[in-house]
C-alpha cells in the first residue's frame, strides 16, 4: 500500500501542468550548456560532459538522470563565431521516464573590448514512457484508467529550446526558454502538456590571494502556475586545478560541490544534495558526478574566456 501512494505521488508530480518537468542539476555552471544552448562553442575546441544524478536515494522510484553533450565552435571572424552542439539525456522516475536529444546553433558577437554576446537555439525530439505493469492503484488496474492509453511510450516533437548568454573575462548572465512550443503529451494523461520553462543565471570569478579565485552564482527557474525556484552556489577555485564549495536550493535542501582537474584536460566533479524539505523523510540524499573532457588547450589568442564558467 506504501508503495501504491508513492508511486501515486509521483506520478502526481510528475504530470502536473504547474511542475518542474524537466531535470536540475547541482553543477549547473559546469554543465550550463545542458540548460542553455546559447553556450554552444563557448570553448576553444570540443568540449564533452557527460555523468549521473541519483536523486532522493531509498525513495523507491526516486529520479535517476544520465546525460552526455559536447558543442564546439566553427567560423571565427573578427573575434565572432559559431557555434554547434548536441546533447541527450535520459530520465526516470518511477514508471515513468524519457530520453531526450538535441542539436544546438550559437552564434556568438564581439560587444566591445571586454564583452561576448551569444544567442542561441537547439531543437530535437524526446521520448516520453510509461510502465503501466509497475503502477499499483487501490481499487483500480492502472490499464483501466482512462488516464492512460496503454501506449508505452509516446514520441514528442519538435523540443525547442532558446537562449542567450552575456558574458567576459570574470563574468557571465544567461537567460533561456525551455520547452517553447508547450507540446501535448498524447497518451499518457488526460491532458498533459510539457510547460515553458524560464531561467535566469549569472555567476563572477572574483580573484583573490595565493592562487585562489571565488566563484557566487545564482540560477533562478520559473514555470507557469508555479512558485519561483533560487539555487545559488559559492565556490573556491585553487589555481583552476581544484574546487570546492557549497550550494542552496530553495524548499530543498543544501549542496556540496567539489570539482578536481585530474589532467589537463579532464576533470570529475561530484556533487551532495542534502534534503531539509518533507522529502528527507523518503530519501535524504542526492548524489550527482560529472566527467568533462576537452580535446585541446584553452589557451587560444583572440578569444574571451568566461572565467566564471570554465
Amino acid at each position: 500500500m506504501k508503495k501504491g501512494i508513492i508511486t501515486i505521488v509521483v506520478l502526481l508530480i510528475a504530470y502536473s501542468v504547474s511542475s518542474q518537468q524537466l531535470t536540475q542539476y547541482s553543477h549547473y555552471l559546469l554543465n550550463y550548456f545542458a540548460l542553455n544552448p546559447a553556450v554552444a562553442g563557448s570553448s576553444p575546441c570540443l568540449d564533452l560532459k557527460a555523468g549521473y544524478r541519483n536523486q532522493w536515494q531509498g525513495l523507491p522510484g526516486a529520479p535517476t538522470t544520465a546525460f552526455a553533450n559536447i558543442h564546439g565552435n566553427f567560423g571565427k571572424k573578427k573575434n565572432n563565431f559559431h557555434g554547434i552542439g548536441s546533447s541527450v539525456e535520459a530520465d526516470d522516475s518511477g514508471p515513468l521516464g524519457y530520453t531526450a536529444i538535441s542539436f544546438a546553433y550559437a552564434y556568438h558577437l564581439k560587444l566591445n573590448a571586454d564583452y561576448m554576446l551569444s544567442t542561441g537555439v537547439s531543437a530535437g525530439i524526446m521520448q516520453y514512457r510509461i510502465d503501466v505493469g509497475s503502477i499499483t492503484l487501490p481499487d483500480i488496474q492502472a490499464g483501466n484508467d482512462p488516464a492512460f492509453s496503454g501506449n508505452s511510450s509516446v514520441f514528442v516533437y519538435p523540443q525547442i529550446n532558446f537562449g542567450m548568454w552575456l558574458y567576459k573575462d570574470d563574468r557571465f548572465y544567461g537567460f533561456a526558454m525551455r520547452n517553447l512550443v508547450e507540446n501535448k503529451v498524447d497518451g499518457i494523461g488526460l491532458d498533459t502538456r510539457l510547460t515553458r520553462h524560464y531561467s535566469f543565471t549569472a555567476g563572477r570569478a572574483i580573484a583573490m590571494n595565493e592562487g585562489f579565485m571565488f566563484k557566487p552564482s545564482a540560477h533562478l527557474n520559473y514555470t507557469a502556475s508555479s512558485r519561483v525556484s533560487l539555487d545559488m552556489t559559492a565556490v573556491m577555485d585553487y589555481k583552476e586545478k581544484f574546487q570546492f564549495g557549497m550550494g542552496f536550493r530553495s524548499e530543498s535542501g543544501l549542496v556540496g560541490l567539489l570539482k578536481v582537474d585530474l589532467f589537463k584536460y579532464v576533470t570529475v566533479a561530484y556533487g551532495y544534495d542534502l534534503a531539509l524539505s518533507k522529502m528527507r523523510y523518503g530519501g535524504r540524499n542526492t548524489h550527482e558526478i560529472v566527467l568533462g573532457i576537452k580535446a585541446c588547450s584553452t589557451d587560444e589568442v583572440g578569444r574571451v574566456p568566461c572565467a566564471a564558467y570554465d
